[in-house]
């Protein structure tokens, strides 16, 4: 039972109702987006407040940048009552670092349990941009807002033929389009199509004046690009080669829609992560096993200028005790410094270890091989999409994303 307490003598309580504009405004600004969503069925005055448009830009604008962990679990077997229930559990989890929260945002099971393979797994995040994901389940690509659970179908791209790249807003229209390329195997090259989301129409990019390297290599696909792993800064799509250690970042502009490099710093080590730092792209670089990781800041973007920001150093002889194993690898994965160190092997149950800044141990949580530290930042929105008014009318089949939560 709830206890209720009397106002001290001489004050009063201030119904909310009479609460200055202002101040009610700045309370609902501060509030995460379901507790938003609760206000709109309080009153009329509410909801007007809530839906309207500059409030929930403000209120975006006011959400941390989370990145998202997604991981499968084996939830059918060994469960102490001799039965396999063969079913898995997909589950994507928001960490805000700030504050040391896990947050499902995504989880539903399966019962694919016996068509599952590690290396092609049917569930996937592709992209996030502006609180929205694009994930797919087999072959159905959805748009979905985790925030306020709407969804909406994505075709063309269909992904039997083709991978996608990333997600993105096109400022001159504000579109939301996607990104994906198809590989030919028979030719052995690659061509880029892009589409908005809601329209049937795809349109191929044309490489016609690119550099003859810059063909190649995007003729080369996936084979050159770690096209699986976009991040998203400053309007502008990036990803890392396949090569180690990585020479340049390539990048693909969301308002001119055309490729081109970006420099890495003149020193990079096989285990790189993107991520923002104040606004600007930045890098961390590591080896693997090591104790050191170095966190590189692009100063100026258009002469790819890079500055070294710090280096952090953690204890290898605790990580060592942890893990077992000099396998371990460390990255940069806040722009307050925080280092998620990855002690999982290959085929075991393993450790993920959480350090500030100084190297400090913050936290340590055991988690399966299946466990991905993703490039997809979450950023929560209530804005409202049409594309998710004209889902309404469809007929495509739900997806599953949510119905754990």
């Amino acid at each position: 039972m709830v206890e209720v307490t009397n106002p001290p003598p001489g004050r009063r309580a201030i119904p909310l109702a009479d609460l200055p504009g202002e101040l009610l405004l700045d309370i609902m600004l501060r509030l995460p987006p379901k507790s938003v969503l609760r206000c709109r069925a309080v009153c009329k005055a509410w909801r007007c407040i809530t839906t309207d448009r500059a409030f929930l830009l403000a209120h975006h604008g006011l959400q941390p940048s989370q990145r998202l962990l997604s991981f499968v679990g084996d939830v059918g077997s060994n469960g102490g009552c001799g039965i396999d229930l063969n079913l898995l559990d997909y589950c994507v989890e928001a960490v805000d670092f700030r504050t040391r929260q896990f947050r499902s945002v995504v989880r539903f099971t399966g019962n694919d349990y016996s068509r599952f393979d590690e290396d092609d797994c049917p569930f996937t995040v592709h992209a996030a941009c502006d609180g929205l994901l694009l994930m797919s389940y087999y072959d159905s690509l959805y748009i979905c807002n985790p925030a306020t659970r709407e969804w909406a179908s994505v075709r063309p791209p269909a992904l039997r033929t083709h991978k996608i790249a990333g997600l993105y807003v096109h400022g001159p229209s504000g579109e939301y389009r996607v990104l994906s390329y198809r590989e030919d195997r028979r030719t052995q090259t690659s061509k880029f199509f892009i589409n908005t989301v809601g329209s049937k129409n795809m349109r191929r990019i044309k490489f016609g004046s690119y550099s003859e390297s810059m063909r190649n290599l995007l003729a080369r696909g996936s084979k050159a690009i770690k096209f699986y792993m976009p991040f998203l800064s400053n309007g502008k799509l990036h990803w890392l080669p396949q090569s180690t250690p990585p020479k340049n970042i390539l990048v693909f502009d969301t308002v001119a829609e055309e490729f081109s490099w970006l420099p890495t710093p003149v020193v990079t080590w096989p285990v790189v992560l993107l991520l923002e730092v104040e606004g600007t792209l930045a890098i961390s670089e590591s080896r693997v096993g090591t104790s050191k990781v170095d966190l590189w800041v692009l100063q100026d973007y258009k002469s790819a200028v890079w500055v070294h920001k710090y280096q952090i150093e953690l204890p290898a002889a605790e990580i060592y005790l942890i893990a077992k194993h000099e396998r371990w690898t460390s990255e940069v994965v806040s722009a307050d410094g925080d280092v998620l160190v990855d002690c999982t092997d290959w085929y075991a149950t393993g450790w993920q270890l959480h350090y500030d800044i100084k190297g400090n141990l913050l936290r340590k949580f055991q988690c399966n091989p299946s466990l991905s530290l993703t490039t997809h930042i979450l950023k929560e929105s209530l804005l409202p999409h049409p594309f998710f008014r004209m889902q309404e009318h469809g007929s495509a089949r739900e997806p599953p994303f949510f119905r754990g939560l």
